[in-house]
């Protein structure tokens, strides 16, 4: 999407979802035992447990319902899409971009708006003069690198 937005000048915006999971509308009802460290004024903590209110990270679950509640969608001149929890918009207009971010939190989602995309899901976007980018991945290469134990002046 960010090279169809590039090729056909588009802007774009990126938001993110603050812990997305807990925001999509829990599907069933769910049980916990409750947490170590817990005590409770009805009796012995392994004797009760709590029920759910909302997804919580590390449900089998928990992705899929997310991605039910919040998909690619298409209006007017806008596509969004999304991956986990961060979400990209494309569009004609920087201003409808504005206005559908603000639907967003109208409609109570908690995002924040992270402007142009310079930096989405690992992948950095730097413009350079005449209409050139360039992509790079240099936090996840420093950290394999790092991993294997790898330094630049094994390079030179």
């Amino acid at each position: 999407m960010i090279i169809i937005a590039i090729i056909s000048r588009c802007s774009l915006r990126q938001i993110d979802f603050i812990v997305a999971y807990t925001q999509a509308p829990i599907e069933m009802d769910l049980y916990m035992e409750i947490p170590h460290g817990i005590e409770t004024t009805e009796g012995n903590t392994k004797d009760c447990v709590l029920q759910l209110l909302a997804n919580m990270y590390g449900q089998k679950q928990a992705g899929r319902v997310w991605n039910q509640y919040l998909f690619v969608f298409y209006r007017d001149d806008i596509i969004f899409i999304i991956y986990v929890d961060d979400g990209i918009f494309l569009s004609t207009s920087d201003d409808q971009l504005s206005h559908v971010t603000k639907e967003l939190t109208n409609i109570g989602l908690r995002v924040e708006d992270q402007g142009h995309a310079a930096d989405y899901v690992g992948v950095s976007i730097k413009w350079l003069p005449d209409c050139l980018y360039k992509f790079s991945q240099q936090t996840l290469i420093d950290f394999i690198m790092s991993n294997v134990g790898l330094t630049p002046q094994d390079f030179t």
